[in-house]
């Protein structure tokens, strides 16, 4: 498997782990989280993986690329927390 494949299906994978596991979490808060908090995980990741191959990492899948996609996809669920935290707020203020 060509290497820059693997970091974008490493990506993937991290990402979906990390999205899956923060929308379980924030179920209570929003029904949303359960589908938006894997999707701006995976995006996050994705977004990791590009930056490292933008800026020249040409070798084997190492910790540094792993590290800031785990980084870039818990920023992704928080992302979520503040989207449905946001969304609920101004729900609520509208309901009363």
């Amino acid at each position: 498997m060509d290497t820059p494949l693997l970091n974008f299906v490493a990506a993937i994978g991290i990402g979906l782990v990390i999205g899956v596991v923060g929308g379980f979490t924030l179920r209570s808060k929003s029904a949303s989280a359960m589908w938006m908090a894997p999707v701006l995980a995976i995006v996050g990741a994705l977004v990791a993986s590009g930056a490292a191959a933008i800026f020249g990492d040409r070798r084997d899948y190492g910790y540094k690329e792993a590290v800031l996609q785990v980084v870039l996809a818990i920023v992704g669920v928080g992302l979520t927390y503040f989207l449905s935290a946001r969304s609920g707020s101004t729900s609520a203020s509208t309901a009363s």
